[in-house]
Parts: structure tokens; C-alpha cells; sequence
């Protein structure tokens, strides 16, 4: 019990902190960029994101593992099936925000009905079927637990990383800045010294 709780906490630090998918792997950067320049609409996104991404890694969990695989058709045709997924969950989170809370799903503008093809939350669903795909070890595969564990990790760390640099985004635009670094250049500059703070914990636990 307690080596499994240890797993679990390994995979929901791992997912978090260690391996940000924004700051140290860097997708899913187009909301993170998109987004923050408001508080409100960086907390509407990452309630989103982490809505959309744990109920699209655990569909698309069940669709690998009781259809895909056992049709033999897996490696051909996961993308599309998962793509397809997401796109359902978000089409529902767009109509839900749209008819509760109309300021919000307008701060959220085009950037909500793109995380259907947000390569964050395909790459979750992913790595979550097919763990270390991006360094191409797909030798196994998470259980139902650590999948859920693992995208809950993922999906806390993009709200996380998202939100804290809408904060520091906040503070940049009252701080004195040189006029020709307001804006994006600024923006890059700190997005690259937050990332120095995730990236320093590589290794962190063996992870």
C-alpha cells in the first residue's frame, strides 16, 4: 500500500512540477501566451484545460485499451479517435461556459475552442496510453489509476504555470519597463525565468 501511494505521489509531482508541460517540454504554449494576459481568463482556461484533460485521458484510455488495441488498429488510427474525443469534451465545456457564464467564455475568445487540437491535452491523452512516447519507450502502458493520477498531475501543472505567469504578467504591466520591451518581449523573457525554476528540478526524486 504504501510503495503505491508512493507511485502515485511520484506520478502526480512527476506530472506537476518535474515535467511541466508547459516550462520544461513546452507544449501547449499558445494559450499560455494567449490567455495570460488576464487573471480571470487564466483561471477560466486552466479549470478548462484540467476539466477537458482528465475526462479525455480517461476516455481515451478506455478507447485504447478495449478497442484500438484489441482491433489491432492502435498505432493507426489513436490520433484521430483521440482528437475526436477532445473535440467532443470541449464542443460541451464551450456550450456549458456559454450559457453560465457568457463574460467569461468571451475573455476566453478563440482559445477555448482550440484546445480541441491543443497539443497539451493530445499529448496527455497520449502519454498516457503510451508512456515515454516522446523519447519513444512505449514498452508499457499506465494502469487506470496512474493514468488518472498522472493527466491530474498534468492538468495542475499547466493551471499552475498558467496562472502564475498571468500574475506575473499583472505585476510587468504596472512595473517600469523599458518601452521597448513591454508586450512579447517582455512576456518571453519571464516565461524563460519561470521555466529556469521547473527545469532546475529535474532529477528531483529520480523523475
Amino acid at each position: 500500500m504504501t510503495e503505491l501511494l508512493t507511485q502515485f505521489a511520484l506520478l502526480l509531482v512527476g506530472g506537476a512540477l518535474v515535467n511541466n508541460i508547459l516550462l520544461t517540454r513546452f507544449v501547449g504554449l499558445c494559450p499560455f501566451f494567449g490567455v495570460s494576459g488576464s487573471m480571470k481568463a487564466s483561471v477560466g482556461m486552466a479549470a478548462a484545460v484540467v476539466f477537458v484533460m482528465m475526462l479525455a485521458s480517461t476516455a481515451t484510455w478506455i478507447f485504447w485499451n478495449w478497442l484500438l488495441v484489441p482491433l489491432g488498429v492502435g498505432n493507426f488510427l489513436y490520433i484521430p479517435v483521440f482528437i475526436l474525443v477532445i473535440a467532443s469534451l470541449v464542443q460541451f465545456v464551450e456550450l456549458y461556459l456559454k450559457k453560465t457564464t457568457p463574460a467569461l467564455h468571451r475573455s476566453l475568445g478563440i482559445y477555448l475552442p482550440l484546445i480541441t487540437t491543443n497539443c497539451a491535452v493530445l499529448a496527455t491523452a497520449t502519454e498516457s496510453v503510451r508512456p515515454g512516447f516522446f523519447k519513444l519507450n512505449i514498452e508499457y502502458t499506465f494502469t487506470f489509476p496512474e493514468t488518472i493520477v498522472y493527466t491530474l498531475g498534468v492538468a495542475l501543472g499547466f493551471g499552475f504555470a498558467l496562472i502564475s505567469f498571468a500574475a506575473l504578467r499583472e505585476r510587468l504591466d504596472v512595473a517600469p519597463v523599458p518601452a521597448f520591451m513591454k508586450g512579447a518581449p517582455i512576456s518571453f523573457i519571464t516565461a524563460g525565468l519561470l521555466s529556469f525554476g521547473y527545469v532546475g528540478l529535474a532529477g528531483l526524486f529520480g523523475l
